[in-house]
């Protein structure tokens, strides 16, 4: 009976630890441009992912509120980024929210977000 028990126990522990890696994560979070579009368009990720913004030299990135984003405006939103054209540069995503971006000369059509999980 000790031995069932103490075997049940092992099983139970040995299942019950998850293996937690050190690794690098594989996911890229990229935004480039091509043509007249973000790519990706929309980029899901994780709270404290690091987000790199890779621009062509027609482009830019904005950005705006959520209400600006679907009026497809471009006014900029207070304390958020901004990326000239054709620059690189990253965001850290520290907040659980979605991100709204244009590329100004580009409107309606170049626009984007980045949704943190």
């Amino acid at each position: 009976m000790k031995n069932q028990i103490l075997i049940a126990s092992l099983v139970l522990v040995f299942f019950s630890c998850s293996k937690q890696s050190n690794e690098p994560s594989n996911t890229e979070n990229i935004i480039r441009t091509s043509g007249l579009n973000f790519v990706p368009s929309t980029l899901n990720c994780n709270i404290g992912d690091t987000i790199f913004f890779e621009l062509g030299g027609t482009h830019n990135a904005i950005e705006v509120s959520e209400e600006t984003y679907n009026s497809s405006s471009s006014t900029p939103l207070e304390n958020g980024f901004i990326f000239d054209f054709g620059s690189s540069g990253y965001i850290i995503a520290n907040e659980l929210k979605t991100y709204y971006y244009v590329c100004t000369p580009h409107l309606p059509n170049m626009k984007a977000r980045i949704v943190v999980n």
